[in-house]
């Protein structure tokens, strides 16, 4: 599962036009190569304020900062957000997202705010996608605004549930579907039917439905499908808890980076939202920030705070 971040921001060389910024795919054969080159080492990182002046310009262009979008930040480098939204879910993946990275991170840098108390805003966006817009959420340093797209938002409850009962689906047929046709079988020779009939074929799938409604893991199936609405709307809080993670990456000022791995690809994402067992047992100590978003997030920071 992938899904599109932007990061709209005004423009370095003109002030006046916003665009969007990203990253275009990469090679993976060229991202193993290029992973160890964004990831700042753990000397670069105990460096002093006018070290960190003296080279934010190549510091910049090597670990891929955009100094531009740290709008929101405080002198002292952390960011207060305003959760504006009443979808309680939501809510929760954006405190989520928040602890992604303050336990990453070793400290508070982003805190909840309030209506009157901000740096930043935290929003939905009612604007439906374009063909030349597909992002699920972006950062826009100009307003301090950080969105979510709302129609897409709805819409992955639904997805996401599909593919959690084809899970459930697949996992009850991969494995009694042998023993479901097997006692189908051997049902129907008691009855005297054989494959010979013209109408075998019809009598099999009615036993073999008898046989696998018969099953105590057939009752149990249907009782997870029945519960996959409210468990996937926990997959979707953790989905968009990384989502928005993602954005705040953007607002400490990190381009995206060249390795898949990482949660500033330009695409971001986890298997894990779809998988109903995961879920249901929760996703508590998932962090999908990886040492190179850590450490270039710490970097972007130490160089903001000596700057200002």
């Amino acid at each position: 599962m992938h899904k599109n971040h932007h990061l709209r921001m005004r423009s370095l060389l003109v002030a006046v036009a916003t665009v969007i910024l990203f990253a275009p795919a990469i090679a993976t054969s060229t991202v193993t190569a290029q992973a160890a080159s964004v990831t700042p080492s753990a000397k670069t990182l105990k460096k002093s304020n006018s070290y960190y002046r003296k080279h934010a310009k190549s510091f910049g262009k090597k670990y891929k900062f955009a100094y531009n979008a740290q709008t929101a930040l405080k002198k002292n480098g952390k960011a207060t957000v305003w959760i504006n939204t009443k979808d309680a879910k939501l809510k929760s993946s954006v405190k989520i997202a928040m602890n992604y990275w303050n336990k990453k991170l070793g400290k508070k840098e982003f805190v909840q705010g309030s209506k009157k108390h901000h740096t930043l805003t935290f929003s939905v966006s009612k604007a439906p996608a374009t063909k030349g817009d597909q992002s699920d959420a972006w950062w826009t340093p100009s307003n301090k605004q950080l969105q979510v797209r709302w129609s897409y938002y709805q819409a992955e409850t639904k997805n996401i549930g599909v593919a959690m009962t084809n899970q459930l689906n697949d996992a009850f047929y991969n494995k009694y579907a042998k023993t479901i046709e097997a006692q189908a079988k051997s049902n129907l020779t008691a009855k005297g039917i054989t494959s010979a009939d013209s109408d075998y074929q019809t009598e099999f799938n009615t036993e073999a439905q008898k046989v696998e409604k018969s099953l105590p893991a057939y009752a149990t199936l249907e009782k997870e499908v029945k519960g996959v609405n409210t468990v996937a709307k926990n997959g979707r809080m953790y989905e968009y808890a990384s989502t928005i993670a993602h954005e705040l990456g953007h607002v400490m000022g990190l381009n995206h980076s060249p390795n898949r791995a990482d949660l500033m690809y330009f695409e971001s994402g986890s298997n894990n939202v779809y998988s109903y067992k995961k879920v249901k047992k929760g996703l508590s100590k998932y962090n999908p920030i990886t040492k190179t978003d850590q450490r270039r997030a710490k970097l972007a920071l130490k160089i903001y705070t000596a700057t200002y």
